[in-house]
């Protein structure tokens, strides 16, 4: 998170280098150099992917990126289990989804309703 925003800030220095050679050198992978910002946002973002990859944490960076248009282009179709069990024939029973990422509701997270009673606070659009 320290690289990211010094990067975010265009405050591009060798500490940043640092960190993320830090890193990539725990698996021996080749340093960086500084480069201008837009690189260094790229660099950044392939290791956070890759190192974290599978801790749950790509639609929370790309909603915070505001990347969604580009990396989940189309609409992709999902199948999702009704019950976990097949069916008589030992067919799994599944429900195919199609599902969308919609930038005008997706970037913002629903306000919960306890805390627009409380502070009259308005619902984000779409929500």
């Amino acid at each position: 998170m320290y690289a990211e925003a010094k990067i975010e800030l265009n405050q591009i220095d060798q500490s940043v280098i640092d960190a993320i050679n830090e890193v990539r050198g725990r698996v021996n992978m080749p340093n960086v150099s500084i480069q201008s910002q837009s690189i260094m946002r790229e660099i950044l973002r392939r290791e956070r992917r890759v190192e974290l990859a599978f801790e749950g944490l790509r639609l929370l960076d790309i909603r915070r990126w505001k990347i969604a248009e580009d990396v989940m282009p189309g609409v992709p179709e999902v199948l999702r289990y009704t019950n976990g069990h097949p069916d008589p024939n030992g067919t799994p029973i599944v429900q195919i989804e199609e599902r969308y990422f919609d930038p005008a509701k997706d970037y913002l997270w629903p306000i919960p309703q306890s805390e627009i009673d409380i502070s009259k606070l308005e619902q984000n659009p779409k929500w």
